[in-house]
Order: structure tokens, then sequence, then C-alpha cells
């Protein structure tokens, strides 16, 4: 049964909707399973984050634990229930669970996921905040990844020990490109990376450029795992015939054919061929961009965490 529920608040990007907040979530109810802790560190230049982590009500393996790092977090921590803690703890060897947002309860910030989530500033002025003054948006990958890697990571270590060779980073859409850039930049102690429909559109697709091919080139520094998830609808380039009747949906469609529509698919193909380098995809039939999240996450639950398996599986390739 799900434990959350949704209030409406009244930030909007330009030309967006009111985002959702986070209502209840497993963090109100004590679980048997997992315990919840919440930190919070900065840039030093005024932006924040907000760390909700789940530690497993186990003794801590040899190695310390694995951690499984989710983008997005208010969004994340919304998806699990009873159920699903019960399932990760019971992992041979659970995960911690880091849930990563901005200093806020929104579901979805667009402003600041504009921000944070993208390697270089791009002319995507759909996505800024109402108050923002004219120009390109975006930029903020480097001084989050800094974040994560310089503070987030050693305040955790100070709270629950640690497999350091055990880090792994989630996120979806603009979070799935983050992802990605991490990956290329090799900084950090991430050795597995999840990216759920990464905007590979973002900038007319620059990551597909100059970042990929040198990665490829020269590739990664250890063995390091990646999956790639798609939506089948999306792959297939499906639009809603409506969407075009929206402004903002109108200037973020015009943004998204930055990049071929199977991007994600035939990035697949090439990172495999790099050494050192372990590339999965997965496609799930028939979903749009937005069912991806919870396909994505349970998904990278299974494969990474130990989450149990439960009905049909998604294509794979």
């Amino acid at each position: 049964m799900r434990s959350h529920r949704y209030a409406v608040s009244g930030t909007r990007p330009r030309g967006g909707r009111p985002s959702a907040r986070l209502g209840r979530s497993v963090l109100d109810a004590r679980s048997p399973f997992y315990r919840f802790e919440t930190f919070e560190v900065g840039d030093g230049h005024g932006g924040r984050w907000r760390m909700r982590i789940g530690i497993p009500r186990t003794r801590p393996p040899r190695r310390g634990f694995p951690a499984l790092w989710m983008l997005d977090g208010n969004r994340a921590l919304a998806q699990f229930d009873h159920a699903w803690l019960q399932g990760l703890a019971a992992a041979p060897t659970p995960r911690v669970l880091v849930f990563v947002a901005p200093d806020n309860d929104l579901l979805v910030d667009l402003p600041r996921r504009a921000h944070d989530y993208t390697f270089q500033p791009a002319d995507h002025s759909f996505l800024a905040a109402p108050t923002a003054p004219p120009g390109p948006v975006g930029g903020g990958a480097n001084a989050l990844l800094e974040v994560l890697t310089g503070q987030a990571m050693p305040a955790l270590a100070r709270r629950v020990p640690l497999d350091r060779e055990r880090h792994a980073l989630w996120g979806h859409s603009l979070a799935g490109l983050f992802v990605l850039h991490a990956l290329y930049s090799g900084r950090g102690p991430f050795t597995e990376y999840a990216a759920a429909s990464p905007s590979l559109w973002w900038s007319q697709g620059a990551l597909l450029g100059d970042p990929e091919q040198r990665f490829s080139r020269e590739g990664p520094a250890r063995a390091m795992r990646l999956w790639l998830f798609l939506g089948g609808a999306e792959r297939a380039g499906h639009i809603d015939p409506h969407a075009r009747q929206d402004p903002h949906r109108a200037a973020l469609l015009e943004a998204i054919a930055g990049a071929p529509a199977d991007a994600a698919a035939r990035l697949a193909e090439r990172l495999a061929t790099v050494p050192g380098l372990a590339v999965r995809y997965q496609e799930f039939p028939a979903l749009q961009h937005a069912a991806v999240f919870r396909a994505a996450l349970r998904a990278a639950l299974q494969h990474l965490a130990g989450l149990p398996v439960r009905g049909r599986r998604p294509r794979r390739s």
C-alpha cells in the first residue's frame, strides 16, 4: 500500500505547471528494515542539497555497505514502499540508499534540474525559473559532482561504514544526462552507473560529440558498469498529438529534436565496445518518458541492490 500523498505547490517554471511536493513517505513510518537520516551540503555559492539516507538495519559487511545514489531524490523516495524496503534488506549485501535532492520538498524542481544536472549552458530558457534573467541555462553538473564526491560522500562515511569500491549512481532524464557526464568525467568513486531516458538532446546533443568520443578513446580508469534504460514509445518517437498546443511542451519537443529518438539505444551499442566498460541496455515496451522513471528505478534496484524480480521482464539487449 502506498504511504505517501502529494500536495501541490505554487512553484512553476516558465510556462510550466505547479510542481507537487513530497508528502508522506517511508520516512514517516518506522521500518524494521531501514532507518533514515537526513543531512544537507552546500557548494559555497548558495546552492544546497538535501541527502536523505536509508541505512540497512543489519550488521555492516566487512568491507562496509555499498551505496546507491539516486538523483531526483524526492521523486525517487516517493516510489518506495514497505515491500521495496523489505526486498532490498533481504539482499545478500544490502545497499545504503541515498536520495539526492535540492533543499526543498518538490518532487520535480525544473529550474534546479536544468542547472544542477547539465554539463554546459544551453539555450533552453523554457526550463528557467520565472525570475531568471534571459539567456542560457544550465552548466552546474561539475559543481554538483564536486559536492557529491567532496562533501556528501565523506559525510555519509562518517555515519555508516561504506564499501568505497561499490558506489552506484542512478538518474532519469536530465539526471540521466548527469549520470553519463559523471561516467565520462571519471571523477569520484562511482563504479556503477544507471542512466534512464537520458536527455541526450541537451545543447543540440553535445554529449554525443566530443565527451563521448574522448571517453571512448581513453576508456575508464578502472572497470565500470553502465545500465541504459529507455521506453519503447520513446524509442519509436511517439508524441502526444496535443503536446504542441502547449507552448512550454512545444519548446521542449523542439529541443528534444536535437537528438534522434533512439539515441540512447545507439549509444549503448557504441559504448559496449569500450574496453573496461560493461554495458547493458534495457527497454520497457510501450512506456513513455515519464513512466520510465519508476520502471527504471525498480530495474536498477533489481540489478544493483537485489530487489526481487516480480512480474514480466522488460526487453533486454
